[in-house]
């Protein structure tokens, strides 16, 4: 049924576009699978206006509409869409070079601020998939795609239709995760990890299919949890979420594009990540006032619950190098993870004293974006 709907869904959509005519190298259509109002879409309304504006590249969004965060990834490499919103751990075996970076997320939360670690963790994996990772962009350009980049979001933490403060609550009850190293940390902790769609979590919380989801305060907001979610903890299970490509690009229509017009999309994909982040960040504060708001029930974790936490963080990075070696055949994932750590922490120095969405996308300009080549990134 699901191969079925799938292919339904992109011929129509082929033939929706088709009928609006050719699309050219500076006429593009993107998909991402947040509402209209959602933080990442308004965002990216931003970065539309600073794409046409600045480089005349025309970019359509199609928000919530056309494809779904799970099938975005799909829709960029058979052409539904020239660009979108590829949230690629949902794609473990396919993306596991990329996903490594990825999956050591929670160091960057280790005594740090949530801003920076944000901030950082965007830089990191952006940087490694980028500059440091050919396995990772032939890995994209498998999919019939190319990766520019990706935001992280805000500090992750839990969000229930109960209180769940310590590590006792945890027992027994089923939970939301978005990547293996959320469901090993909630498994440590006596909870049964659940894997769905972002998309599904608001259905999954008030149909008792979940007992508590996962998320970055943002998403209570971007999802409307405020309607199903009565309390949250902060503390745990920390780490963020920076497995997105924000714009990642059908690999033919970057091949059809004019020098000039992959600079500008270079660009341009510099300014979508630091803003996105930034936006997130922001968001994340700001979405906490409306759980206040709303009446939700906002407790700090219990110390029985962090210290659980804090060991099972230590311990799980020997954990995710083993699984990338046993699971996803990634021999030299040891060395690659050193490598990674090594620019979270390069990463959390550059950004410990950003104050505002220009001067992150400054730093992603300097130490990553102007070294992407028009004439040859994801070209070989």
């Amino acid at each position: 049924m699901e191969f079925s709907f799938k292919h339904a869904l992109a011929a129509s959509a082929v033939a929706a576009l088709s009928a609006a005519g050719p699309v050219s190298a500076k006429d593009l259509t993107y998909a991402i699978g947040f509402p209209t109002g959602s933080t990442p879409v308004m965002t990216l309304e931003k970065v539309v206006t600073y794409a046409q504006e600045t480089h005349g590249l025309n970019i359509k969004l199609y928000p919530l509409s056309l494809l779904d965060l799970r099938q975005t990834p799909q829709g960029i490499a058979d052409h539904i869409v020239d660009m979108g919103w590829a949230t690629y751990q949902y794609q473990p075996a396919e993306f596991a070079n990329s996903n490594l970076a990825a999956a050591m997320n929670m160091m960057a939360t280790a005594n740090t601020p949530a801003d920076v670690a944000s901030y950082a963790m965007a830089g990191a994996v952006t940087e490694y998939i980028s500059l440091h990772c050919p396995e990772c962009t032939a890995e994209f350009a498998g999919q019939n795609q190319v990766y520019f980049g990706g935001h992280s979001t805000g500090v992750y933490l839990t969000q229930c239709t109960k209180p769940v403060v310590t590590k006792a609550d945890f027992a027994g009850i089923k939970v939301r995760t978005a990547a293996p190293s959320w469901a090993r940390w909630a498994e440590n902790v006596g909870a049964t990890s659940v894997t769905i769609s972002a998309n599904e979590a608001y259905d999954a919380l008030s149909q008792g299919v979940v007992d508590c989801v996962f998320f970055a305060p943002t998403e209570l907001v971007n999802f409307q949890l405020t309607d199903v979610v009565t309390d949250m903890t902060t503390g745990v299970p920390g780490g963020v979420f920076p497995g997105v490509g924000d714009i990642n690009t059908n690999l033919d229509t970057w091949r059809g594009m004019t020098v000039e017009e992959r600079a500008a999309l270079i660009d341009t994909a510099s300014h979508l990540v630091a803003e996105g982040t930034y936006a997130y960040v922001q968001a994340s504060e700001d979405a906490m006032g409306v759980a206040r708001e709303k009446g939700i029930g906002i407790h700090e974790a219990a110390p029985d619950l962090l210290e659980a936490s804090a060991a099972f963080v230590e311990g799980d990075q020997a954990t995710i190098v083993e699984e990338f070696v046993d699971k996803y055949g990634l021999d030299d994932a040891g060395e690659k993870a050193k490598v990674i750590g090594d620019l979270i922490t390069k990463w959390k120095e550059l950004t410990a004293d950003v104050e505002s969405g220009e001067a992150l996308q400054a730093i992603y300009w300097d130490e990553i974006y102007s070294k992407l080549d028009p004439e040859t990134y994801a070209l070989q």
